[in-house]
């Protein structure tokens, strides 16, 4: 079965068309699933959601950008040190922009708000916009 989950009307109008043309379907594995922050740092509420190739049953996070288009990472899309599948997160939150980070905390790493996805006691990273394309920071093992 297939969750449902409330979009707003903007992100169910981008997110209808991605989910049927990418075989994606949405993911409530975590709790909260659905992530509210200004990604693309327009200004502007935008989403990121756990969601799984419905083939392989693959996960990863699709950002639903307001004034962009969508884009993908895992659920059978390689990306970063997180691989093409995101099964192995278990954290993912929002974390504000201009957050300081590094050893020192001293290096800003966005001007707009990032996602931390992380496996607890092990590795996390940064995943973030940069000139329009989703970046990976490793910011743990």
């Amino acid at each position: 079965m297939v969750p449902q989950v409330q979009l707003p009307s903007w992100a169910e109008q981008m997110w209808l068309p991605l989910s049927h043309r990418s075989n994606l379907q949405l993911c409530t594995r975590l709790n909260p699933s659905m992530w509210r922050g200004d990604f693309n740092g327009d200004g502007r509420v935008d989403l990121a959601l756990l969601v799984a190739y419905a083939g392989s049953k693959k996960e990863g996070i699709a950002f639903l950008l307001q004034g962009g288009k969508p884009l993908v990472v895992g659920a059978g899309i390689d990306f970063g040190n997180g691989g093409d599948d995101f099964s192995w997160m278990d954290i993912c939150y929002v974390e504000d922009r201009g957050t300081k980070h590094g050893n020192d905390k001293g290096q800003s790493v966005s001007q707009s708000d990032a996602l931390v996805v992380a496996k607890e006691s092990s590795a996390s990273a940064l995943i973030y916009l940069r000139k329009g394309k989703l970046q990976w920071r490793q910011e743990g093992d």
